[in-house]
Formats: C-alpha cells, structure tokens, sequence
C-alpha cells in the first residue's frame, strides 16, 4: 500500500491484515504513567507480526515538554514499559510533547490538570491551550516513517 495511508483507532484495527501494508506506525498517548491498555493488548498480539515488519511506535505525553534528566528518563521508561509489554520492538519510536488543552476538558479533568501543571511549574491559565510539540521532531519521524518501507532508517 505504499503511497496510501489507513488511519485507524485502535477499537476499529481488531480485523487488520498487517501483512497488506508497507509499515505500520502506531502512536498513544500516556495518561496517569501508562499507555492506553486497548492499544497496549493490540501491539501484544500484533507482535509477532509488527517485529517482522517495518514499523514505528510514536508516544505523545507532556512529561516530555520538560527538558530534564528526570524528563529524558521517564519518558524512555514509558517507551521501555511499553515495549516489554508488548513484546513488539519498533525499528523507529519517538516521544512528543503534545498539548495541553484545558478548554477540551471537563470541569475535573480542567481542575485536575491544572493542579498537576502547577506542581510542575506548568502553564494554569485554562482559559487558553497550550502545545508543547516540537513540530521539527515530529517533521523528522515523519519522514523517517516513509523511508521505513524502503529500508532507508
């Protein structure tokens, strides 16, 4: 399928052939120190699969806008819990930022959210969003997924 793409949410991948395509590159974001569980059952029994084949894993979490020691180790951990998890080692992984969208949320998520933001010296003012993605990193795992089929990483 090279030159296509197929966008899926996890709930909606249970049928898939992964041998149809090129590469696959499944991205999840981290809430609470863990990846979703839906997803994290799927790349377990994809795994087999996924390690034969071209593939990526990208994690969004906002631990990763923080550009600390600590940071660089918690966001490897979850890469590395991740994969032990799983059983499935991507060629190609990456953490992002992401953002922080306090008008998305309900009032407790809001309130919640702004009481972790402001133990980690994080933007309170939810009157507003904020994005903490490094749009150059992501350009560059981008681009680095679509040579994956031609083995180019």
């Amino acid at each position: 399928m090279l030159g296509d793409g197929d966008l899926r949410d996890v709930a909606s991948a249970g049928g898939l052939e992964l041998g149809d395509y090129d590469a696959v590159v499944v991205g999840a974001s981290i809430h609470v120190g863990h990846h979703q569980k839906q997803l994290v059952e799927w790349c377990a029994r994809q795994a087999s699969v996924l390690n034969a084949m071209p593939s990526a894993f990208f994690s969004v979490c906002l631990t990763a806008a923080d550009d600390t020691e600590e940071s660089r180790e918690a966001t490897s951990g979850y890469l590395a819990d991740f994969e032990a998890r799983t059983g499935w080692t991507p060629r190609l992984r990456a953490t992002f930022a992401g953002a922080l969208q306090y008008r998305e949320y309900d009032f407790a998520t809001r309130l919640l959210m702004r009481l972790l933001m402001k133990h980690q010296d994080h933007p309170t003012d939810a009157s507003r969003d904020y994005d903490f993605t490094d749009w150059a990193a992501v350009d560059e795992f981008a681009r680095a997924c679509v040579a994956l089929p031609a083995g180019a990483v």
